[in-house]
């Protein structure tokens, strides 16, 4: 099949692959030099600006509720019955939201968080409650929320308004009645592409170290850099073939094959783990969560010196505002039909347990091994092997290699969708003109695709540490956050506006259509 270019943004296109590849020049022959200057921008970045993070999610937080809990909330997606299950719904958001680096910080993120105690903690079972707490804080609602307030306005200009173009410059001109310069529309788009690249790149960057580290335990293959780079190109092969079969084919299958995996793997470990302590900590986990969640969304820890709001929680925040545009496109896509009120609280709340039962029960089984002496987490962190520090758990059963193998295929999956939704997003904003299901050209998703794997590449190349490729999302973002801020607060004035209109003309197609009072899925949709 080959590549109709009429209706893609060529300059576009070729800009953002130009900067790519700059970037890979750069990193290349001066490493040292790149690396020093992304760490000190960063430094600066979290600690001057970290409380505009803070708030920004607190906004988005107060705004999605609001618009779930009012009469918005009965807004439906479009003209049509949901095209999607909310079962569906849920998987392909999960899986292309969360992905690999859910099963990355599962297991090792709790030893950091003990390593580092908050709110002057010197008791060390506290602190390890604590860690907990902070796991299900940072991979729980303020993530799901940041993608939300840039997902609904992407979903209500091109449902709504009938806007056929899904990049961020169209949904922010369509929402400023068209009075957006054409200059200010190509930065806006430029941009967008930037963050969804540093994003996946810090996705792939902790991913694949640890899939190559598994490989190499099941296999005996030495993990050098040559593995690395092949388990990318691998994994391109994959999510090419996924793209190019058509979301409806291939990723809606595969995101329901990745939960149910993930699911029995998360079971197993709960099986064969110390269950009790699970379900205990899990409880109390949430406890503390939900009991500190204000504290933990908006502590800077001003007179202290760790630095911990700034380096994890900003950077958490920050990395599901970098992901946010890409998936806010991909949300767009698989939103076609749902209520707002259940497009909101089903990716929230259930992104929220399912974080909180991976993060209780594989982090639990981590802490429960530290805490009793048999493996030395601190010094393995310390020592910066994250990879080992999984093997070394794995290792404590009497299934090791089973665990290695179920571990492996369930990073692949998740981080295949996540790559998947991605390139959907990318090939979305830079075509001109989409149709009325939102579809964009299989080859173009595959240019994408192969686009997604060269800054990872460039990682492994320069062998870049956690901080660095931190740097890539929470730089970015700071220019960003201000265009969604106006999307978002664009968005709530143009429901507010034309809210009875909107609800009348769909009350007529729900009339058309067959829909039932209070009805939200199609009966024929296939689980």
């Amino acid at each position: 099949m080959k590549l109709n270019t009429n209706g893609i943004d060529l300059k576009l296109t070729l800009g953002s692959f130009s900067l790519v590849l700059l970037l890979g020049i750069l990193a290349v022959f001066f490493p040292a030099e790149v690396k020093s200057t992304m760490g000190s921008m960063l430094d600066f970045t979290v600690v001057n600006l970290g409380t505009g993070f803070l708030w920004y999610i607190i906004f988005a937080t107060v705004a999605l509720l609001y618009l779930a809990f009012s009469k918005y909330g009965e807004i439906r997606m479009g003209d049509c019955k949901p095209k999607f299950t909310k079962f569906q719904l849920f998987a392909m958001a999960l899986s292309a939201g969360m992905g690999a680096s859910t099963m990355y910080w599962g297991f090792i993120e709790a030893v950091y968080y003990f390593m580092d105690p908050q709110f002057g903690i010197d008791d060390k079972h506290m602190a390890m409650e604590y860690a907990t707490a902070y796991n299900m804080f940072h991979w729980g609602a303020a993530g799901w929320f940041s993608y939300l307030i840039v997902a609904v306005p992407f979903a209500v200009v091109f449902y709504l308004k009938r806007s056929k173009s899904l990049s961020l410059s169209g949904v922010v001109n369509s929402l400023c009645n068209d009075a957006l310069p054409v200059w200010a529309q190509k930065a806006i788009d430029l941009l967008f592409i930037i963050t969804t690249l540093a994003a996946t790149a810090l996705t792939l960057g902790l991913g694949i170290p640890m899939i190559s580290s598994n490989i190499a335990s099941l296999t005996g293959i030495p993990d050098t850099l040559m593995l690395g780079v092949g388990v990318i190109l691998g994994l391109a092969v994959i999510f090419s073939l996924s793209s190019y079969i058509g979301i409806e084919k291939g990723m809606a299958a595969l995101s329901s094959a990745t939960i149910y995996i993930c699911a029995g793997f998360i079971g197993l470990i709960f099986i064969i783990g110390p269950s009790a302590l699970m379900v205990n900590n899990l409880s109390n986990g949430v406890g503390i969560m939900l009991s500190d969640y204000i504290r933990m969304s908006t502590s800077t820890d001003p007179f202290g010196s760790t630095l911990f709001p700034q380096y994890w929680t900003v950077f958490f925040l920050a990395n599901w505002i970098s992901y946010s545009p890409g998936i806010g496109v991909f949300i767009t896509k698989i939103a076609q039909g749902q209520k707002l009120r259940d497009l909101i609280l089903v990716l929230v709340v259930g992104g929220t347990l399912g974080s909180a039962v991976i993060f209780g029960i594989c982090g639990t089984f981590t802490m429960d091994l530290v805490n009793n002496g048999i493996v030395d987490g601190v010094k393995l962190i310390e020592a910066g092997q994250p990879a080992q520090l999984v093997k070394e758990v794995f290792g404590t059963t009497s299934i090791p290699m089973v665990l290695t193998a179920i571990y492996l295929i369930t990073m692949i999956l998740f981080t295949v969708t996540t790559l998947d939704g991605t390139s959907y997003s990318l090939a979305g904003i830079a075509t001109r003109k989409l149709d009325d299901e939102a579809n964009v050209s299989p080859m173009f998703r595959l240019f994408w695709c192969m686009l997604l794997t060269a800054l990872p590449i460039i990682f492994l190349v320069i062998d870049a540490d956690l901080n660095i490729m931190k740097s890539f999302p929470v730089l970015i973002v700071t220019l960003i956050i201000p265009i969604f801020f106006v999307a978002a607060v664009k968005t709530l004035q143009y429901l507010k506006t034309n809210y009875n209109g909107i609800m009348a003309h769909q009350r007529e197609q729900d009339q058309i259509l067959g829909i039932a009072d209070g009805q939200t899925e199609d009966n024929t949709a296939k689980a």
